[in-house]
């Protein structure tokens, strides 16, 4: 595996939040936007990864909200340093399958904060351990959130350590065998 090197468009002296996904209205970006808009007297940067048809239309909202501190950075080949190197990563989405990016981030150490929309969420996150749920559409208290986080100090490894235990290829393996063996073996 290739060495992760830290992305050269994180500043040092700011907070790195990063939003992986489709740029289209199901993941929420929007709301996203929102929320920075209240945190653009704050070191944050907010480091958006993906394509999609909504694309246009964000960087029309990200300019209409004078939005200086967002970088939409399109589609990456290696999300996994931006991830590993992040301060927070943010889930916007306004419904989601299973979120695997959540999974992705934790496998990384970066600590979550992630709508509470339907989909798998409160099963991946343990919260203040490897993230927090809360209400996007409340723009104010989400903004806040995000703040607090950062002033906070999350222990990488246990977040880790959070995700392998319940989600690590054997233990899924061995959950896939079970259900096949009661179904074959009433």
């Amino acid at each position: 595996m290739a060495l992760s090197l830290k992305p050269e468009c994180f500043k040092y002296n700011y907070k790195n939040v990063v939003a992986i996904g489709n740029l289209s209205s199901r993941k929420g970006f929007d709301n996203l936007l929102k929320v920075f808009s209240r945190l653009k007297n704050e070191n944050i940067i907010l480091h958006i990864l993906g394509d999609g048809k909504d694309k246009d239309l964000l960087l029309q909202t990200k300019e209409l909200l004078g939005l200086k501190k967002v970088i939409f950075h399109g589609r990456q080949e290696n999300p996994y340093q931006y991830l590993k190197y992040a301060d927070l990563f943010v889930l916007s989405s306004r419904y989601e399958g299973f979120p695997n990016v959540l999974l992705e981030a934790g496998a990384c150490g970066t600590y979550s904060l992630a709508n509470n929309c339907p989909g798998g969420i409160n099963e991946i996150i343990q919260h203040n351990v490897n993230g927090e749920i809360a209400n996007i559409e409340n723009y104010d208290g989400f903004a806040q959130q995000i703040v607090t986080v950062l002033q906070s100090n999350y222990n990488r490894d246990a977040i880790k350590n959070s995700i392998k235990s319940r989600f690590s290829k054997n233990i899924i393996l061995d959950k896939y065998e079970k259900v096949l063996l009661d179904l074959i073996q009433p």
